[in-house]
């Protein structure tokens, strides 16, 4: 029998001198609140010391470990993998970021009796001329630009929003000269004349007086339609938001130049190889191991992959798909493949949510694979998901809450209790459903049909990968005006993103010390420039040295105590506290101590109904988890003034009570009269919604099955 892992005295971030052990070849499952240090213990401690003794045999740069800890005890080494993409470079590919492009051009090599370098797409002779080898180009996207519920008269395109006066003026000329009723809604017009509108150019000139920094001035030109992309103001140009990615006509997305569409083998080119699904992949590589044994070696490893892609429900996916594209999910299940396949026995295999975001059918297979691994590995997993709690041999509970409250081991069968939540839920009646249809197409889709209650909470389920982001971040944005979205990526900070700032409470905060002290506001702030930062970390609260080109240091800076300020600033007093006893304030404290002031109680309030409380003020963004990460952009969001919200995956990595915490708080929106779109597949969630989609692809649209 093997050694548990054993880690002792564990003071990672959050945590509070723990000690846990880790069984071999078994399923240990992490449980707890969010906050309460299930990452700082999976992934910056456990998995940080298994990378770190790895490192530290072959590694010129070994680097201070981040892990606090007392002692450990037979490591394994570590594969940590998370359910989170921040790969931003679109020429990263399924095809390259998982080494399966160099199998297909050693395929397309051999063959054809080419050097290898001639089939590399990091050679500008061997690229689309047209894409540069991207496979797809940015054009004005007309579903952005149009409001097709506008009247001409009131300027249906939206760059033409500034200067108003005078695209309106414009539109009316060139509606006169072409015979076009301007009161007429731009979608109910005939194609013919809304294409000359979009496309069209003026046969006279036109002069129009209009408004422009406090004073008028008059512009004489010919009508040029906003797809044209000819400005017809000097200073107006559109905006980058205005424009989308278009499968490239010339290459048809292949990437490659013209002449590689005559290279075939077993009757596809290379760059057709890379656009077909895995499924047809899988058949192609069939073939070619049948006609070409020497290239067995090859085929094996493009079939494996693929095959095992499929079985954990990615056949829909290409090689040629860009990284950035994919959700989590799809991300995560394409690393456990690398794992399934791998000749590398016996690591530690660390996951985050590996069930989060999947069908129950996907659910299952996902499952059954994790299960499997525990023959040849020993699986470490943040979990919530019953079927892994009951196959796990160690369970590892943190709480009691998150923040200050966790980093302690409880009981795990009383946390396990705690999470039977049962409340009745009463569900509204639908009465308006918005009928909408887009014909655009984005990535592999055509097209959506949305059948949405209006004024109700909804919620939208499908498999992996259907398209239910791109339906809320691409396709939702061209049918609600007044929409927000609520991606499942972490905010996106720097090192001077609090709490505070997120909540918007930091500059009504520096305000009552200014007022009273009769300052500016930059006396008390820490932003950088300001006279209230510190003058020895610049008001980020850490000292970084670069050690060497590869590796930082980072120290709290003692000056200001990790929290930006001036220390001159100790003296200066509101209700008996300073700016560095406010920063060190959790907001459950601060709702207290502003019980007073509206406009910080009010944010700080929204922030307690979504189980926030612990968090303080001064926290940077970068230390929050999966779980307070999603529920502080929500409490963010409440300030803006939209009539639809699209959230995605709010309850992912949620505790059963967070998750009634985090739908109550959801269905608040929609007592104020608003229209709330939820994607997300957990199953304890689906009470909270008054109506309940599937989310299915029909001929290459996204199209809503009634799922009541």
């Amino acid at each position: 029998m093997q050694e548990d892992i054993v880690v002792k005295e564990i003071s990672t971030n959050n945590l509070k001198g723990i000690s846990v052990h880790i069984k071999k070849n078994a399923i240990n499952i992490i449980v707890g609140p969010s906050g309460s240090g299930k990452s700082s213990l999976a992934y910056d401690t456990i998995a940080e010391i298994g990378l770190q003794e790895l490192n530290s045999m072959y590694s010129d740069f070994g680097g201070e470990p981040k892990y606090c800890v007392g002692e450990y005890h037979n490591i394994l080494v570590t594969v940590p993998v998370k359910q989170i993409n921040n790969n931003n470079n679109v020429r990263s590919t399924i095809g390259t970021y998982f080494n399966i492009v160099p199998y297909v051009i050693n395929i397309f090599s051999f063959v054809l009796k080419k050097e290898y370098g001639f089939f590399v797409l990091n050679k500008k002779e061997n690229v689309c001329p047209v894409c540069k080898g991207l496979g797809f180009v940015k054009r004005l996207d007309q579903t952005k630009i149009v409001d097709v519920k506008k009247k001409i008269k009131d300027v249906p395109f939206k760059p033409w929003n500034t200067h108003k006066d005078f695209f309106s003026g414009m539109l009316n000329f060139f509606c006169e000269e072409k015979h076009i009723d301007c009161d007429c809604e731009f979608g109910k017009l005939p194609f013919e004349l809304q294409k000359k509108l979009l496309y069209g150019e003026g046969l006279k000139k036109y002069s129009v007086r209009y408004k422009t920094l406090g004073r008028f001035a008059r512009r004489t030109c010919r009508y040029f339609g906003v797809m044209t992309g000819v400005p017809m103001l000097r200073t107006s140009s559109i905006s980058e938001n205005y424009y989308s990615d278009f499968t490239c006509e010339e290459c048809n997305g292949e990437k490659y130049a013209k002449k590689y569409r005559e290279l075939t083998v077993c009757g596809l080119s290379i760059g057709e190889v890379l656009n077909k699904s895995f499924e047809n992949v899988v058949e192609w590589a069939s073939e070619v191991g049948l006609r070409f044994p020497s290239m067995m070696f090859s085929v094996k490893k493009i079939i494996a992959f693929l095959k095992k892609s499929i079985e954990l429900n990615l056949a829909y996916l290409n090689l040629n798909r860009s990284i950035p594209s994919l959700s989590g999910g799809e991300l995560q299940r394409l690393r456990l493949v690398q794992i399934f396949n791998s000749q590398i026995k016996n690591t530690l295999v660390v996951l985050d949510e590996p069930l989060a975001g999947l069908s129950k059918t996907e659910k299952d297979v996902v499952e059954k694979n994790i299960l499997n691994l525990k023959k040849n590995h020993t699986i470490l997993v943040i979990d919530h998901h019953e079927n892994f709690i009951k196959a796990a041999s160690n369970v590892i509970a943190l709480g009691e809450g998150g923040g200050k409250l966790g980093g302690k081991l409880v009981d795990y069968k009383k946390y396990l209790k705690s999470q039977n939540v049962n409340v009745a839920w009463i569900k509204r009646p639908v009465v308006d459903v918005c009928d909408y249809r887009i014909d655009h197409p984005i990535y592999q889709f055509k097209g959506v049909d949305v059948n949405l209650a209006y004024g109700r909470s909804n919620l939208i389920m499908g498999a992996s990968g259907i398209g239910k982001s791109i339906l809320l971040r691409e396709y939702f944005p061209r049918i609600f005006d007044k929409y927000v979205y609520v991606s499942q990526k972490s905010l996106v900070g720097n090192s001077h993103s609090f709490v505070a700032t997120v909540l918007d409470v930091f500059g009504e905060i520096i305000g009552l010390f200014a007022k009273k002290y009769s300052k500016k506001k930059t006396f008390f702030s820490n932003l950088v420039g300001s006279e209230g930062a510190c003058p020895e970390c610049s008001g980020s609260g850490v000292i970084i040295y670069n050690q060497n080109r590869n590796e930082e240091v980072s120290f709290v800076c003692a000056k200001c105590m990790g929290t930006g300020f001036n220390t001159e600033l100790k003296k200066y007093f509101i209700n008996g506290k300073n700016i560095f006893d406010l920063w060190q304030m959790t907001i459950d404290e601060a709702a207290d101590f502003f019980a007073n002031n509206a406009k910080i109680e009010i944010p700080l309030k929204n922030a307690q109904k979504l189980l926030l409380g612990h968090l303080t003020l001064g926290q940077n963004t970068s230390s929050l988890s999966g779980g307070e990460n999603v529920r502080i952009k929500l409490a963010q969001i409440h300030k803006i003034s939209v009539d639809v919200y699209g959230i995605d995956e709010p309850f992912k990595g949620l505790s059963k009570t967070e998750i009634h915490a985090v739908a109550s708080y959801i269905n608040s929106f929609v007592e104020e009269g608003k229209t709330v779109a939820v994607v997300d597949h957990e199953e304890c969630a689906e009470k909270y919604f008054d109506s309940l989609y599937e989310l299915i692809n029909k001929n290459g649209v996204l199209t809503f099955k009634d799922g009541m």
